[in-house]
C-alpha cells in the first residue's frame, strides 16, 4: 500500500514538472560591442640578411655578406627614436633562430613588442621606419582598462534582448512572460579584436570609435539562454 502510494506521488509529481516544462519558453538574446583600445601591442621581428639580396646581378650562391643582428637593431632603434618611441616603450621577446639553408651561416633574428597608446602611432611607425632586415610587423594585442565594465554591459544587454524576445514571442499567442526560471551564459571570455562579421540581434558601439576601422578595434560578443515561465 505505502509503495502504491509513492509510486502514485511520484508520478504526480513527474507529470506536475512535465506541465511546468511545457509552459515556459526558452530564447537566446546576443549583443556586440566594438571597444576602441587605449594600449595597441605592435610586435616588430628583424632578422639578419645577405647584402647581395638587395643586387639583382646575385644569385643566392653568391650570397656571402652577412648583415649582423646588432646592426640591423641599432638602424631600427634609431628609426623608433626619431618617431617618439622610448626605451621603456620596447620589450625583447625573442632572440635566435632555428634553422638555416643549406651551406650558409644562420641568420639570427630578434623580435620585439611595442607598448603604444593609439593607431596613429602605428600608422606612423609601417610609414616611417624602413630599416632594412625587418621581418615582419603585426599586430600582437588589443587592449582597453575598462574591458570588465564593457563585458557586463554587453552580458546585460544580451538579457534583455533574450527577455525582449520571449516577451513578443509569448504576446503572439495571448500569454504574457512571467518570472525568470534560469539564465545560461553560452560564450564567457569570448573577446576578439579581428575583423570577423558576426550576426546579432543587438549591436552597441561606444561614441569614440564610431568612425574606425573595425579592424582597430575590440569586439566583444556574447550570448545569453533565458528560460521564463509563460503565464
Amino acid at each position: 500500500m505505502i509503495l502504491a502510494l509513492l509510486l502514485c506521488l511520484s508520478i504526480i509529481k513527474s507529470n506536475a514538472e512535465l506541465v511546468q516544462q511545457e509552459r515556459c519558453i526558452e530564447v537566446i538574446g546576443s549583443a556586440e560591442l566594438e571597444v576602441e583600445p587605449d594600449e595597441i601591442r605592435l610586435i616588430i621581428g628583424i632578422e639578419e640578411y645577405w647584402k647581395e639580396e638587395f643586387d639583382k646581378t646575385k644569385e643566392y650562391k653568391d650570397y656571402k655578406t652577412k648583415v649582423p643582428l646588432n646592426e640591423i637593431e641599432t638602424n631600427l632603434m634609431n628609426d623608433l627614436n626619431k618617431i617618439g618611441i622610448t626605451k621603456e616603450q620596447i620589450i625583447v621577446k625573442e632572440v635566435g633562430n632555428y634553422w638555416r639553408n643549406i651551406g650558409k651561416d644562420f641568420l639570427y633574428a630578434k623580435q620585439y613588442e611595442l607598448i603604444l597608446n593609439n593607431f596613429k602611432k602605428v600608422d606612423e611607425i609601417t610609414k616611417e621606419v624602413k630599416s632594412k632586415g625587418i621581418d615582419y610587423m603585426r599586430i600582437g594585442e588589443l587592449k582597453n582598462k575598462k574591458l570588465t565594465d564593457y563585458r557586463k554591459q554587453v552580458k546585460i544587454e544580451a538579457l534583455k534582448v533574450a527577455k525582449d524576445k520571449a516577451d513578443y514571442l509569448v504576446s503572439s499567442i495571448g500569454k504574457k512572460t512571467g518570472d525568470v526560471i534560469s539564465i545560461t551564459e553560452l560564450n564567457e571570455d569570448n573577446n576578439r579584436w579581428w575583423g570577423s562579421q558576426m550576426s546579432s540581434n543587438a549591436i552597441m558601439s561606444t561614441p569614440e570609435s564610431s568612425n574606425n576601422d573595425n579592424f582597430r578595434k575590440i569586439k566583444l560578443r556574447y550570448e545569453i539562454k533565458a528560460r521564463f515561465e509563460i503565464r
